[in-house]
């Protein structure tokens, strides 16, 4: 739990985003929806639809430790990592379960 704590901490340096960039636009791959176990821990990268490059940069920097790090974890289902755009309908409970307002890196322990 630390070691997700500490390498997770290392990328949050999200900001807010007012301004557009070249990579605004850029789609990474769809997070597939998974469940983790009851005594698991879950990472929520936040977005909304405009995206600084900076933002993307710690998205990807997030998933390439989480990926590097616990992929035993990530398969075994006590971790899993989701990428949730706030500005979908669909998402709108999570966010407000969460008050997200802007981009954010969440670590929830079940």
């Amino acid at each position: 739990m630390k070691k997700i704590l500490f390498l997770l901490a290392a990328c949050f340096v999200f900001v807010a985003c007012g301004m557009k960039s070249k990579t605004e636009g850029t789609v990474l791959p769809a997070e597939k929806e998974t469940a983790v176990r009851p005594d698991g821990v879950e990472v929520l990268c936040f977005h909304s639809k405009q995206r600084c490059a900076t933002c993307i940069a710690i998205e990807k920097n997030a998933r390439a430790a989480i990926d590097s790090a616990f992929a035993d974890r990530l398969a075994d289902g006590t971790l899993s990592f989701r990428i949730i755009d706030i500005s979908k309908p669909e998402n709108e409970a999570i966010a407000e379960k969460y008050q997200v307002t802007w981009s954010s890196l969440y670590i929830v322990s079940h």
